[in-house]
């Protein structure tokens, strides 16, 4: 991948947040090792490892690991908080688009399934419960200010294709998801047309019968 900006010799960590150690384990890795605990500490909200030309070199970097890795959603909120400090310099930089494309990528993966197991007592939940939740919280916390980050579409695109697997996602956003304000449960429910996935889980109602896991789930909730 040919890269916009010059890999940093240095990261000056402005708030004095890391040890030098740290710093120095984060420059010294090629690109193709950088774990979430890297980019964490990079754009660890208003406390990041170095200056914005310091670590503008790792957006296209860090919008790939969104965009593939399951636990990017670890760092969700930090890279949010940073996203809001940088906006209007992201944006001059032609650096924002990636990133909403990153966080658009990533819901549309872990809604592609509804994959469901058990945690430590028992109770069911999506397996991709966790990438969702990160995606809507940075998304519905950056959209007030900054349009681009409107969820409205991701929810409109469920609508469009509408399937068991989307029906449920579409329900299960909007009566299960505890973070979420009934503001924003609105949201969705107008965008996603709540009524309409009720009739397809409805249309699918075998495929829940005769699923013991699928049923744990559901039961009592629809």
């Amino acid at each position: 991948m040919k890269m916009k900006y010059e890999k940093p010799t240095r990261l000056s960590d402005p708030g004095g947040d890391f040890s030098p150690e740290e710093l120095k384990k984060i420059l010294s890795k090629d690109d193709a090792d950088l774990d979430w605990a890297d980019f964490d500490r990079l754009f660890f909200g208003k406390m990041p490892a170095g200056t914005y030309e310091e670590v503008r070199y790792y957006i296209p970097l860090v919008c790939i690991y969104i965009e593939n890795r399951r636990d990017a959603c670890n760092f969700f909120e930090h890279f949010s908080i940073w996203i809001e400090d940088n906006y209007a310099r992201l944006k001059e930089d032609g650096l924002l688009d990636p990133v909403v494309s990153a966080f658009h990528a990533l819901f549309r993966k872990a809604t592609s399934s509804f994959d469901l197991e058990y945690n430590g007592d028992h109770a069911v939940y999506p397996a991709a419960c966790a990438s969702v939740e990160s995606v809507l919280d940075a998304l519905f916390r950056l959209s007030p200010a900054y349009p681009e980050f409107r969820p409205d579409a991701l929810f409109s695109e469920l609508k469009e294709i509408m399937n068991f697997v989307h029906a449920q996602w579409i329900v299960y956003i909007s009566t299960e998801m505890a973070m979420l304000s009934p503001e924003k449960i609105r949201t969705v429910i107008f965008a996603s047309d709540y009524q309409k996935a009720l009739a397809v889980i409805e249309d699918n109602i075998d495929l829940i019968l005769n699923d013991a896991t699928t049923y744990d789930f559901w039961k009592g909730k629809i």
